[in-house]
């Protein structure tokens, strides 16, 4: 049995995640910058930096879908619509 997601835990959901990417696109902003407020020309790490961004931002979009599943999941009756949705109706074309 899936636990029911209501729409208000959902909005709160979105709201953690989204909250969160702000603050870590806010964060490589700064890091971007050096103690003097010059720019970074250092391509290793700024291409080092950007990789870790693109895991961190991949795990907050992730916790937004999972959500957006989860609470899916606990609308639908006993079928798996969700299985229809994602994977078809099961018959080839």
């Amino acid at each position: 049995m899936v636990k029911e997601l209501t729409k208000e835990q959902l909005g709160e959901s979105y709201r953690i995640a989204t909250t969160r990417l702000h603050d870590l696109i806010t964060d490589f902003y700064e890091e971007l910058f050096d103690e003097d407020g010059d720019p970074r020309y250092d391509s290793g790490n700024i291409s080092r930096m950007i990789s870790g961004m693109r895991l961190m931002i991949n795990q907050e979009l992730g916790f937004v879908e999972s959500a957006s599943f989860e609470h899916l999941e606990s609308k639908l009756d006993g079928e798996s619509k969700q299985e229809e949705i994602l994977f078809g109706d099961g018959k080839s074309s």
